[in-house]
């Protein structure tokens, strides 16, 4: 791995905003009466279903769950979001113990460069090593401690047998830039630049409300197509 290589991967995103939560939607009040665990107000609001569809295409999502689910939720998140750390257990078993939901993991780096450059790397993850990878690669990432930046990130990829060199090669191309920005755009024009974020329904939730605040929610939409039923 050259210097000049180096330098491109890890310091060559500096041209990308990573935007600050704009809290002008989320700062309303509340579109649908969710409480967590602890009885206080969950922030959602609603979200245009035009932008839930571009999210729901992005190139660097990550499907976990069922292959044919009867319903979708997305997550958007950081690689170093600590609260999408915690929430990452909860998610997975959320999605064994439903085998008919799927959970859409969508990076769009809002923490600073080190969340960028991890972001590229898992995003090369999936180019090369497909679904599996990319799911075995974000696991292992949100069971981390401290920063995870793109050295750690490329360490983790050669781990699960990939080859780190094309893995940085990848991770280092204009279009994976391009991916990840459009990822960043998607999340700040629908203010989930705050993670984690959840969409479902034409709702976002933000924040991690809880798993049995989350289930309630999927049950609700299975039964009447919001995330909390009259």
């Amino acid at each position: 791995m050259t210097l000049s290589r180096r330098t491109a991967l890890l310091a060559g995103l500096s041209g990308l905003v990573v935007p600050a939560f704009n809290r002008g939607a989320g700062a309303q009040d509340a579109w649908y009466p969710i409480a967590g665990p602890d009885g206080r107000e969950v922030q959602n609001f609603r979200v245009p279903v035009e932008l839930q569809t571009e999210i729901m295409a992005l190139d660097n999502a990550v499907l976990l769950g069922a292959r044919e689910a009867d319903l979708t939720l997305i997550e958007v998140y950081d690689s170093n979001c600590s609260f999408c750390r915690r929430a990452a257990m909860d998610v997975k078993r959320m999605t064994e113990r439903d085998r008919d939901l799927a959970v859409s993991l969508v990076n769009a780096p809002s923490l600073g460069l080190p969340s960028v450059q991890a972001a590229r790397v898992e995003y090369a993850v999936k180019q090369l090593g497909g679904e599996d990878k990319a799911r075995a690669f974000h696991a292992a990432s949100m069971a981390m401690r401290g920063v995870f930046d793109g050295r750690r990130a490329l360490a983790l990829a050669a781990d699960l047998g990939l080859d780190r060199g094309q893995v940085e090669e990848v991770a280092d191309r204009p279009e994976t830039g391009r991916v990840i920005a459009d990822a960043v755009r998607l999340a700040n024009a629908t203010n989930l630049a705050a993670t984690p974020s959840w969409l479902i329904a034409g709702t976002a939730v933000i924040g991690w409300p809880g798993r049995p605040t989350m289930e309630r929610i999927v049950a609700a939409v299975r039964d009447c197509d919001k995330p909390v039923c009259a």
